[in-house]
């Protein structure tokens, strides 16, 4: 009797795990894991200033030492990100991906630190609409039209 009841539960799993395989809700991340914490920036009469520090917690324990959270984007763009480290690098994919549809263009256009500043502020505004956010705080620096940007 015990040997059928274990062999249901067990069945009642498998069927649980089967069910859960390619029909289950796309589930994303609810709260920061990997975080990393200080970037500033700073405008000053003819220049644009970006710093950040290179650590990245894994919950309260300093686990990665050497994380870089400035990175360019195209010939004037610096982006710096606090925040969930995977959700900057789904940030940067999109960004790269971006420039080099520019590059492949090849009509020698190359978008603005402000553009880039707008577009994130959309992608960002829109997936926390969707209850979808990239849990990042971001500052775009640059220099276009020698001009410099901080936003």
């Amino acid at each position: 009797h015990l040997c059928m009841h274990l062999s249901l539960f067990a069945f009642g799993l498998a069927m649980q795990v089967a069910m859960k395989g390619p029909s289950a809700p796309t589930t994303h991340t609810t709260q920061p894991i990997v975080t990393g914490t200080t970037v500033i920036g700073i405008k000053y009469n003819g220049g644009v200033m970006l710093a950040a520090d290179t650590l990245a917690s894994y919950g309260s324990l300093a686990r990665y030492k050497n994380v870089k959270r400035l990175k360019q984007v195209g010939e004037n763009t610096i982006i710096g990100a606090s925040g969930e480290i995977s959700d900057f690098q789904t940030i940067m994919d999109m960004l790269e991906s971006m420039n080099q549809a520019d590059i492949n263009e090849d009509d020698g256009y190359t978008r603005s630190p402000s553009e880039y500043f707008n577009y994130l502020r959309a992608v960002l505004y829109q997936r926390r609409g969707k209850s979808q956010p990239l849990w990042n705080q971001l500052l775009v620096a640059g220099f276009y039209n020698e001009a410099p940007f901080l936003g």
